[in-house]
């Protein structure tokens, strides 16, 4: 997922394995980089309600949810909290859909924009929601 900046710079989130180490790897790219190949399909969604009250606004804080992927690895984060400056926040990891909640799915990503929703978000191997505020 790539969050396209005023600026031109570009915060990208994406699903990454080392190993037995996954977790939801961050970026930040200058205007004019790119990783070229990294995002099959573009979707523009500044026209979408959910994203319409962020737009204008920026990142001011990004706060790990962490989980321990598996026995014997470290920390890695799961999910990222985007606090903004028109004090809204909302929150991408690493799941999917499922009924009228999420489930851990390390290969997909979730944008939540409901902090109580955010905070119902949980998986096992992390002690804290996806909201991350120390729970």
């Amino acid at each position: 997922m790539e969050l396209v900046m005023a600026s031109g710079i570009t915060l990208a989130l994406s699903w990454a394995m080392d190993g037995l180490n996954e977790g939801l790897a961050i970026e930040l790219w200058e205007a004019g980089e790119s990783n070229a190949g990294s995002i099959a399909e573009t979707v523009d969604v500044s026209d979408h309600l959910e994203w319409a009250t962020f737009l204008g606004g920026s990142i001011v804080n990004v706060t790990p949810a962490l989980h321990v992927p598996n026995e014997g690895c470290p920390e890695m984060p799961w999910a990222f909290r985007l606090d903004f400056s028109n004090s809204l926040s909302l929150v991408i990891a690493l799941g999917e859909s499922k009924g009228s909640g999420f489930t851990y799915m390390p290969d997909s990503l979730v944008v939540i924009f409901d902090e109580s929703t955010a905070a119902a978000y949980r998986i096992p191997a992390s002690s804290t929601s996806s909201l991350a505020r120390g729970e």
